[in-house]
């Protein structure tokens, strides 16, 4: 099976890693600085206890010749459109397309591209640093959820879905299949909506979030995204989600988070894809999310 990485940040450097380590070998598309890093030196992942390098002869970058089964989109919210159209033309024609970001909208911009019957959604909680160009630091483990945008109309070449999850549990990476991936999506974007803009607003790592009065905080704002989500349809276990807010902060309590990373790193954060999507969905149904409004404005200033 040819699988294709597009992106190689904190969760595309995680992915390749771990793949590579389990023995596969996924092939790696990069751009600028990060392109020249894979080439003339390697991966560099942190663990606590040791450092592990990949050097360039153990790992392939993608060619422009390549034919791919499976394309990995783990970018930015900001860069999904482009990436994808990269990643369709060297997809086979029964092979599909799995998006990994924070956030909404990622999944109907890459069927814009190559149809719903060929997106994948996933979820992704294994904790991952970016340190620099193609170097990370592990963070706590977790699980990736994958299932398809479109279950009914899924188009991929059978067993090829089963075969990806194979891969993964190989690599440790914890899959989970499931048939209904938007209700997975849009828990994650509650987790991220509790944790993200608060951690980058104060510059604090996850587990300072277990206190007050920022527990409360994140706890409420999650409330208001928790209340919108039931407006479009998603059903919302608040209880059950604020027990797994409270087990990543537990687990990913040495973390910083990916916006606060964005943020110390002087780039473009995915704000306005999840604090801004809850709050335009809001405007859309009438319920006012004040919390979630604040967070987004102090976010986008800090990015100014």
């Amino acid at each position: 099976m040819r699988l294709g990485i597009f992106g190689t940040g904190a969760i595309g450097v995680l992915l390749t890693y771990k793949l590579i380590k389990a023995g596969h070998n996924p092939f790696i598309y990069s751009r600028g600085e990060s392109f020249s890093t894979l080439q003339e030196r390697g991966i560099i992942v942190h663990s606590e206890s040791s450092i592990d390098v990949l050097t360039p002869i153990e790992y392939s970058i993608l060619n422009s010749q390549q034919s791919l089964d499976i394309a990995i989109i783990c970018c930015k919210q900001n860069s999904v459109s482009e990436l994808t159209i990269i990643a369709e033309k060297h997809l086979v024609s029964d092979g599909f397309v799995i998006a990994i970001q924070n956030g909404l909208g990622h999944l109907n911009r890459v069927a814009s591209v190559v149809g719903r019957g060929r997106t994948i959604g996933a979820c992704i909680t294994h904790g991952s640093n970016r340190i620099g160009p193609a170097e990370i630091k592990l963070g706590g483990e977790g699980r990736i959820i994958i299932g398809p945008l479109d279950k009914q109309n899924f188009s991929g070449r059978p067993g090829l879905f089963e075969r990806l999850i194979e891969m993964f549990d190989d690599a440790n990476l914890s899959p989970v299949s499931s048939p209904e991936i938007l209700p997975s999506i849009w828990e994650k974007l509650l987790l991220n909506l509790a944790i993200n803009p608060i951690s980058a607003i104060c510059g604090v790592r996850n587990g300072v979030l277990l206190s007050s009065p920022l527990n409360e905080l994140a706890i409420s704002v999650m409330m208001e995204g928790a209340t919108v989500a039931e407006l479009e349809g998603i059903q919302i276990d608040f209880e059950k989600l604020q027990s797994s807010l409270n087990e990543v902060l537990i687990s990913t309590a040495e973390n910083r988070c990916s916006m606060l990373q964005d943020v110390m790193n002087g780039i473009p954060t995915e704000v306005d894809w999840i604090c801004g999507a809850i709050v335009e969905r809001a405007e859309i149904h009438g319920v006012p999310v004040p919390r979630t409004q604040t967070l987004w404005d102090l976010v986008r200033g800090l990015s100014m």
